[in-house]
Order: C-alpha cells, then structure tokens, then sequence
C-alpha cells in the first residue's frame, strides 16, 4: 500500500499550538494528540512543581521506557513467520509422500 503524501495539522498539546506534518491522515494525528496531551496531564498531576520542560522529560521518559519494552516483547517473534513456514513445507513434504 503506497503511503499517503504528508498534509499539515494544527494540533493543541497541554494548551500549545504547534504545526506538524504527518502521511497518516487526521485521524491518526488527532489520536496522537490526544494521547500525547493525556500523558502530559498524568503526569502533571502526579508532580505538580515541576516545570513544563520537566513534565516533558518524563512524559519522553515514560514513553521511551514502554516503547523499548513492547520492541523487547517483539523481538522475541522475529523469525518466527519463516520458521512457521518451513515447518508447514516440511510437513506438506511429509504428508505428500504418504
């Protein structure tokens, strides 16, 4: 599937205006916005002195830590397609010659 050109969005995180570009469509972007401006109220919550650069370490912080986990986990998959493959051309092989 060819990917979309990049459009331009307006979107608002915690109250800020910004300009992004994106190929995923308004959708995705609004859904990330949403996402991006409940962590930083999560976190906003939870440690009120800190300054806005600070909320947004540990906002970048958060999500380092849970997207290096989720590739962890996935990692653990990879390959495992091919050899799903050879094992049904192996038993395909097995099952023709009886």
């Amino acid at each position: 599937m060819p990917e979309e050109e990049s459009r331009q969005y307006q979107i608002n995180i915690s109250g800020n205006r910004f300009s992004i570009s994106s190929p995923h469509g308004e959708e995705h972007v609004r859904e990330v916005e949403k996402f991006l401006d409940s962590q930083i109220k999560e976190v906003s919550e939870q440690t009120e002195a800190y300054s806005p650069s600070s909320i947004a370490l540990l906002v970048a912080l958060n999500l380092a830590d849970k997207l290096l986990t989720l590739q962890k986990r996935a990692s653990k998959y990879d390959g495992i397609e091919d050899d799903l493959e050879s094992l049904c051309y192996r038993l395909d092989k097995v099952l023709e010659e009886k």
